[in-house]
């Protein structure tokens, strides 16, 4: 139990560290630096790095340890490829449950509200994690409210790759605020029940997310993050 609880921690606060940024694309892990940091052992830093290769997010590196995965221009255009297909039905879906559920309508209308109660606040620190904050709660309520379960499984198992992508995103100035505004079209096409807005609103959402952040990749000079570039 003491084991399987220390390879928990080991995993919980590495995948944190991956798509929060703190750890950046193409970074080594050595095993035994991780396990000094946690004063854990070799088994549990293993099993924390089979845990997150199997979710893409690092590579294992012989025995030595891993690699945090790096950032490519193709898997950014894969991925998005993918999103902007899953998550544009999956709107659209909403939006018709939204018309004739008013506990899903509800849901969305207390996020528009907040969401445009912070697009009136200036910049800062506190400001910038509730909105990570409103854009999970409205992530998951698109994902709790498509009706087909298949589908929100599927975008469920996107997300630590999209979350480690937004801090690229929004190391781009004033992107945050660009995609505060496009949050905000989202849930006004829901609310108003028309399906194709909605698919339209969360397509051109993810395109722009996809544009600013192969421009980041490209050009990194530009980017508040560190970027290990793969053009493959």
């Amino acid at each position: 139990m003491a084991g399987e609880s220390k390879s928990e921690q080991v995993y919980g606060q590495l995948r944190a560290d991956i798509l929060n940024g703190v750890l950046s694309p193409g970074q080594s892990l050595s095993a035994l630096d991780v396990g000094s940091r946690f004063s854990a052992s070799r088994t549990p830093v293993r099993q924390a790095f089979l845990r997150l290769e199997a979710e893409g997010l690092v590579s294992l590196v012989d025995r030595q340890g891993a690699r945090v995965a790096p950032i490519s221009i193709k898997s950014v255009r894969d991925l998005f490829e993918l999103r902007i297909l899953l998550e544009a039905a999956a709107a659209r879906m909403v939006a018709e449950t939204v018309a004739r559920d008013s506990a899903a309508r509800q849901q969305f209308e207390e996020v528009a509200e907040a969401l445009e109660a912070i697009s009136e606040e200036g910049a800062s620190d506190d400001r910038r994690n509730r909105y990570y904050a409103l854009t999970e709660t409205y992530d998951q309520a698109v994902i709790t409210r498509t009706r087909n379960a298949q589908l929100a499984r599927s975008i469920a198992e996107l997300r630590p790759h999209t979350e480690r992508l937004r801090n690229i995103a929004h190391s781009r100035p004033g992107r945050l605020d660009v995609s505060l505004a496009e949050h905000l079209s989202m849930c006004r096409a829901i609310l108003s029940g028309d399906g194709a807005a909605a698919a339209a609103a969360c397509a051109e959402h993810l395109a722009q997310t996809q544009r600013t952040i192969l421009a980041a990749v490209v050009d990194p000079q530009g980017s508040g993050v560190s970027i290990d570039l793969v053009t493959a």
